[in-house]
């Protein structure tokens, strides 16, 4: 199984095709197969390295550990060093999206390229109650079907979850959910609060102030639906990202790698390839 050493341990990674390497980073508490319904069409275009970050699925779990978007984005960049790589093309999505922004200023030159799907440099309200909402459950019913029912209700759109597909979905993600560690999931949750939220008079949350030092070319995607991050985030982002792009894909849900695979592929392929046409092909 291939496995990068980084400062937080292990790192499990899964690589598929050739060309440009663009390393995928997961969102809350799912592992590398959070891609699994992208990777075929972006791999026949890019090389691509889906990654388990630390705590999760097959890499260094430990209740001790340093979990914050920081140390993630840290690990990434030493990710991409073991690989034997100057830099690459990073994608994230949700929790995964804010590390790639963390990445993008901590370590600007690991970064050829950034896109943030479903992402947030800081919280509202509505997602600050849903993340502190989790670890009371947590602490109450552990990280067992209920939660894993609650998560995934947030995560899809109620279309999609009728349909087959996304029955089918919903399992695959209720039962990655229950993997999970109460003790490491809860110390997830509180890495995002950490991130805070806009008040009233106040400076804008460190990792929003900081989204102006990127200088990576960076693509702000997020879908039309999504009803738990909603597109508001996105849009702080681009707007803290001088001269990013943005992009909403439609009926995409929280998480359009899974709802819209086909769509957002094809955005993140045409995004890549207008950075340098003669390199990803």
């Amino acid at each position: 199984m291939p496995y990068a050493d980084v400062t937080g341990g292990r790192l499990f990674y899964q690589e598929n095709g050739e060309g440009e390497p663009l390393v995928l980073i997961p969102g809350l508490g799912l592992d590398h197969s959070y891609y699994d319904l992208g990777v075929p069409k972006l791999s026949a275009a890019l090389r691509t390295i889906s990654v388990d970050l630390r705590g999760v699925g097959k890499s260094t779990k430990r209740d001790d550990a340093d979990y914050s978007v920081q140390a993630w984005a840290d690990d990434i960049a030493d990710l991409i060093a073991a690989l034997g790589l100057d830099d690459a093309h990073v994608l994230g999505t949700s929790l995964g999206g804010s590390i790639a922004l963390a990445l993008a200023v901590r370590h600007p030159a690991r970064v050829r390229s950034l896109t943030a799907v479903g992402a947030f440099s800081e919280l509202n309200q509505s997602v600050e109650l849903n993340y502190a909402l989790r670890k009371r459950l947590i602490a109450k019913i552990g990280m067992g079907e209920e939660m894993a029912d609650f998560i995934a209700l947030w995560i899809m759109t109620p279309q999609f979850l009728e349909s087959e597909q996304g029955g089918a979905v919903a399992a695959n993600i209720r039962a990655g959910v229950r993997t999970n560690s109460p003790v490491v999931y809860t110390a997830f949750l509180d890495a995002i609060l950490r991130l805070g939220r806009r008040t009233p008079g106040a400076a804008a949350p460190a990792l929003t102030e900081s989204l102006s030092a990127i200088t990576a070319p960076t693509l702000v995607a997020c879908a039309d639906n999504d009803h738990f991050i909603p597109a508001e985030l996105s849009r702080i982002i681009h707007k803290g990202i001088p001269q990013s792009r943005y992009t909403e894909i439609p009926g995409g849900g929280h998480i359009p790698f899974i709802e819209a695979p086909d769509l957002i592929t094809d955005a993140v392929i045409d995004f890549i390839r207008s950075l340098d046409p003669d390199r990803a092909r």
